[in-house]
């Protein structure tokens, strides 16, 4: 090593380093504009997820707060919401349709800072408490999707929202559901349950894993599955 520093000329080594300092410098301001750009682009988050929300669905939305991540999903960028709650309108507007501790969407970067048009990849629920409802009349109260008006069918080019969805999961979920007018009932305990495939192809195969601590299910009154333990492991085309 010695005999290599006596050769190489001492303006050569001063370059490097020059251009090693450099590179230091650079890494550092990178690393500590990942840990900000959270803080930075978090009310354009903020507004754009509520933005979404209220122009999408019939319902009542809330929640508490919304973390970006940069590194949980690196590269793509990590969008939670927390605490979040969707209560019905009308005759639902006393049930909570879902609540939820969770959501950990991971998105696309440049999405993120245009804030006008965000591409989602993977979507997780964690700890989902979910009702779903049907009235005697046959009404659901998960049919909150508000239609496309004629003005956005006419201008569908100019979309605000894209799925290039690839995976998404249910974790610790609990389900109820309710239909007066069939007289069916049934409840799902501790359900986790996870999705992957391409979802932006028109065909394609859904691979699922799916397990629950415990499956109710009752007809007519009559009670068919009682606390069951299910796996299910299923490849859908």
């Amino acid at each position: 090593i010695s005999y290599i520093l006596k050769v190489i000329q001492p303006s050569i080594i001063k370059q490097i380093m020059k251009i090693f300092k450099i590179l230091i410098i650079i890494l550092v301001l990178v690393t500590g504009l990942l840990f900000a750009a959270p803080y930075i682009f978090r009310p354009q988050i903020i507004s754009l997820v509520k933005k979404q929300i209220n122009n999408k669905v019939n319902a009542k939305v809330d929640f508490a707060d919304v973390n970006i991540s940069f590194f949980r999903h690196f590269p793509k960028v990590a969008v939670t919401i927390n605490q979040l709650e969707v209560t019905g309108l009308n005759e639902f507007i006393e049930d909570t349709l879902l609540s939820a501790r969770s959501i950990d969407a991971a998105v696309n970067f440049l999405s993120v800072i245009k804030g006008n048009n965000m591409t989602v990849y993977s979507v997780t629920l964690n700890e989902p408490r979910i009702h779903a409802i049907v009235t005697k009349e046959g009404k659901a109260n998960w049919d909150i999707v508000k239609p496309d008006s004629a003005d956005k069918r006419a201008g569908a080019n100019e979309k605000s929202f894209q799925l290039e969805l690839n995976q998404y999961a249910i974790r610790d979920g609990y389900l109820k559901y309710d239909d007066e007018s069939s007289d069916i009932h049934g409840e799902i305990i501790n359900l986790d349950h996870e999705g992957r495939g391409d979802f932006t192809a028109e065909l394609f195969t859904l691979y699922t894993k799916t397990k629950a601590e415990a499956l109710n299910f009752t007809y007519g009154a009559i009670p068919y599955l009682v606390n069951t333990q299910t796996g299910i492991d299923a490849d859908i085309q």
